[in-house]
């Protein structure tokens, strides 16, 4: 939400009333005087002499305006004079009057330089709000951080003061122009910096009214109400946040960031939750991940859609979403094994066994995947699978890695040896009160396992292996 800084306007000349046509009102000649010697005195650095004469300029002026309201040019002259004396409702009010009456009168060069003064002010508030606002992004950002240290509290204290600067110097420009929507925009965006989305979105309103189609305006909107939403989520308040969400998603429902907060407010409010609410929370937040995946396709969406799937008790749907996981990120551990278990689940069990294998496959010295395979064969009632898998999952989760083969793989282990040529890794290790031997051929997928001289068991998984 960027601000452009105008280019201030020169303010014109002043047209002197000596030597009119008509007779002047005198307050009206003598405001316009008083002012000309104003500026005269101004520009010398008579500063004391140059106030005070502002003051009577304005005095003579407003009674001007009284005693000859149809004195359009001289009303004009009383925005300048208020202008200058940081009055700048005021002076917004003379100068439109002033515009009002000499367009309505045709006379186009006094047009021209009421006009022309009143940009000037508004250009020189409107540059200054912005300058005010970079000033306190520059000093903390983003404002809704907490500080941290006593130098970090100034730090913001003084942004806080800039904002407020800001705040004064964008009133001032709408001041001179109520229905510009640049200025409107940027007191909008003023606020929403500072965390004050309610008061933002009042103003972006206010300047897409102004500016109907502005897509900087827009897209200021949409930024500030999903910065609401987010911020009913730190503040704990789920319940509102996951409404508020669910309306912005019924009038933007392409928006992938929108249902990713959707989602990311279920989660928080089902983990502070029990029962049937938790799982109906789950359940929301897995439909606005699915979606939001949907929209924008990637690993982390998917992912969180299947894990809340999962805890909504929807496996199917957690089924689908673990492989589109997959299909953005081929190989991820964390979701093999979820899709593993979600088969099962299914009782799916040969997929399930091929989604667990290829943990084994992509890493065969991590414990994990050979776990993750013989529960699956567990639930599948193979018991044989299942304590063939369960032995490498216990070899590498207790055992020590030697250099050499012990009397636990006895004969049966040189009978392997000969076969198979030397391990690639051996592990000693207890179960039961009795010593175990295993060897690892990493390479070939197998691992054999050893007990009392005698082979007890063999692990394989030389076909996964070899199709991957």
């Amino acid at each position: 939400m960027k601000s452009r800084v105008l280019t201030v306007v020169t303010a014109v000349a002043l047209l002197l009333a000596a030597g009119a046509a008509w007779a002047r009102n005198p307050h009206c000649a003598g405001g316009i005087q008083y002012l000309v010697q104003s500026q005269a005195d101004e520009q010398k650095g008579n500063k004391d002499d140059a106030a005070r004469e502002l003051q009577k300029s304005v005095q003579q002026l407003e009674q001007c305006s009284t005693e000859d309201p149809a004195d359009f040019e001289a009303i004009g002259y009383l925005g300048w004079a208020y202008a200058l004396s940081d009055s700048m409702c005021a002076a917004g009010k003379a100068f439109q009057t002033s515009i009002e009456g000499l367009t309505t009168k045709g006379d186009k060069k006094k047009l021209e330089m009421v006009t022309n003064n009143r940009e000037s002010f508004w250009a020189k508030s409107y540059n200054d709000g912005i300058g005010a606002t970079r000033g306190a992004q520059d000093l903390w950002n983003p404002y809704i951080n907490e500080p941290g240290n006593d130098a970090d509290k100034k730090a913001k204290a003084d942004a806080t003061a800039k904002y407020a600067e800001a705040e004064r110097k964008f009133q001032n420009a709408l001041c001179m122009k109520p229905d510009e929507a640049r200025t409107l925009r940027s007191l909008g965006n003023v606020y929403a910096f500072q965390g004050r989305y309610a008061d933002a979105e009042t103003w972006f309103a206010k300047a897409l009214a102004a500016a109907p189609g502005d897509t900087d305006v827009v897209n200021a909107i949409r930024q500030t109400r999903a910065g609401h939403a987010a911020q009913l989520v730190n503040e704990k308040k789920y319940d509102e946040a996951m409404q508020y969400y669910q309306g912005l998603v019924k009038d933007d429902a392409k928006n992938a960031d929108l249902w990713t907060g959707l989602g990311e407010a279920a989660i928080k409010k089902a983990q502070a939750a029990e029962g049937d609410a938790k799982k109906q929370a789950m359940c929301t937040a897995a439909d606005a991940y699915a979606k939001a995946a949907a929209i924008t396709p990637s690993f982390d969406l998917a992912y969180n859609a299947g894990v809340s799937y999962q805890g909504c008790g929807n496996v199917p749907a957690a089924e689908e979403q673990y492989k589109a996981a997959l299909v953005a990120k081929p190989g991820d551990r964390d979701a093999l094994i979820n899709l593993s278990g979600v088969l099962a689940d299914e009782k799916k069990f040969p997929d399930a066994a091929a989604s667990a294998l290829k943990l084994v496959v992509l890493d065969p010295k991590d414990k994990t995947g050979h776990r993750t395979v013989g529960s699956v064969y567990s639930r599948a009632s193979d018991n044989l699978h299942s304590r063939q898998f369960l032995l490498a999952y216990l070899a590498l989760d207790k055992g020590t890695l030697v250099q050499a083969p012990t009397p636990a793989s006895g004969a049966d282990g040189q009978k392997v040896a000969a076969k198979m040529g030397p391990p690639e890794a051996i592990y000693t290790w207890e179960g039961d009160g009795q010593k175990f031997e295993t060897w690892f051929y990493w390479s070939k997928g197998q691992a054999f396992h050893f007990n009392g001289g005698a082979q007890q068991e063999k692990t394989d998984w030389s076909a996964a292996l070899q199709a991957k």
